[in-house]
């Protein structure tokens, strides 16, 4: 080998081993970037799929929010989005999220039981209510604390609370195995119903609006209309199906039942079918809209209530169900994996830790 190509096999080498040298810093220095955000993602929160989207109606786009076990339920009030659901060691938690962030902000464990009641929640009167099995729990945010032991008010022996709403003062609630409503007022710590007007053999799913409170029989296939005024029904609907979710938008009345659409009741009573598609189920009304969770199809359907027309479909997740409105965003409950985002920080540089890793050694 003549000098100038030893000259040149030394130049090479030196010049391999400072692009080495370069590229190791280069990693340190990275990792130590990465490390102090993966430490702060924390054991096994990297992974798993999140159980709440929020889609922003400006533009229907979909973003996803806090990952949980499950999602049982949802509703909007008190400046807050609230979330029934559970942990392995709880079966029964409500958390208050942030609808501008989508962060938990607190949390309020309940007597776990053996029945759960998916979507028995309401928040207004300045308490949130939730219903588990017979019994009806009041938290007032700031005041409950971080657990609630004792009921509201209980059903009569053998009931089960089927829904809750609230109206001018008072809070609303069921009984699946009478089909008798039950009226509370809202300003005790405690409370005897003043009120209690049959509907039917069953009674389900339950809005306030439109003049009075409505009640579902499943079994009849009506609606009933009940005067809060009067104490007592003074409007009977019969629906295509039994309604599973009711919702109050334009001085009529919304719901699901079984169809592939979403019912309206109108005024005068008559009925009228918007098809959706997907097996319909949750409902909620928000941003001059009425929007409906399609199980089947994973979407969430964006209506007008004016023109009895559909004017988005937006894909969310698999089997979406549980639909919320707030002033942020339309949030909805999701039993299986959400639609595939933008995946967040932590999970873009857990794959760029494991790529340096290998390019690394």
């Amino acid at each position: 080998m003549s000098a100038d190509a030893r000259w040149l096999h030394r130049w090479l080498y030196r010049g391999l081993l400072a692009l080495l040298a370069i590229g190791a810093a280069g990693c340190v220095v990275t990792l130590a970037g990465l490390l102090p955000s993966l430490a702060a993602a924390g054991p096994g929160r990297a992974g798993g799929g999140a159980r709440l989207v929020r889609v922003l109606p400006a533009g229907d786009r979909v973003l996803s929010g806090p990952r949980m076990p499950n999602v049982n339920g949802l509703a909007t009030g008190l400046d807050s989005l609230w979330l029934a659901g559970g942990t392995p060691q709880h079966s029964h938690v409500l958390y208050a999220v942030d609808p501008a962030t989508g962060r938990i902000e607190e949390s309020t464990t309940l007597p776990s039981r053996l029945v759960m009641n998916p979507g028995d929640l309401a928040a207004s009167a300045r308490a949130v209510w939730v219903a588990v099995g017979a019994s009806l729990y009041r938290i007032v945010p700031g005041e409950s604390g971080s657990a609630v032991t004792r009921p509201f008010a209980t059903l009569p022996h053998g009931g089960l609370i089927g829904d809750v709403v609230t109206s001018r003062g008072a809070v609303w609630v069921d009984d699946t195995t009478r089909g008798t409503v039950y009226r509370y007022p809202a300003g005790r710590s405690t409370a005897r119903p003043d009120s209690a007007v049959t509907i039917g053999r069953t009674a389900g799913a339950m809005a306030a609006g439109d003049g009075g409170v409505w009640v579902a029989d499943p079994d009849a296939r009506t609606v009933s209309r009940i005067s809060p005024a009067r104490g007592r029904v003074d409007k009977v609907v019969t629906t295509p199906g039994p309604a599973t979710h009711l919702a109050t938008a334009r001085h009529s009345l919304w719901l699901t039942d079984g169809t592939d659409g979403v019912t309206v009741v109108g005024a005068g009573g008559h009925t009228r079918t918007i098809p959706v598609g997907g097996e319909p189920t949750g409902l909620a009304t928000g941003a001059g809209s009425v929007w409906v969770a399609s199980t089947a199809a994973g979407t969430l359907t964006r209506v007008d209530p004016g023109r009895d027309t559909v004017t988005a479909t937006v894909r969310v997740g698999e089997r979406p169900y549980a639909v919320a409105a707030s002033p942020q965003g339309i949030w909805v409950g999701v039993l299986g994996q959400p639609v595939r985002m933008r995946p967040p920080a932590r999970a873009v540089a857990g794959r760029t830790l494991s790529w340096l890793l290998r390019l690394c050694g």
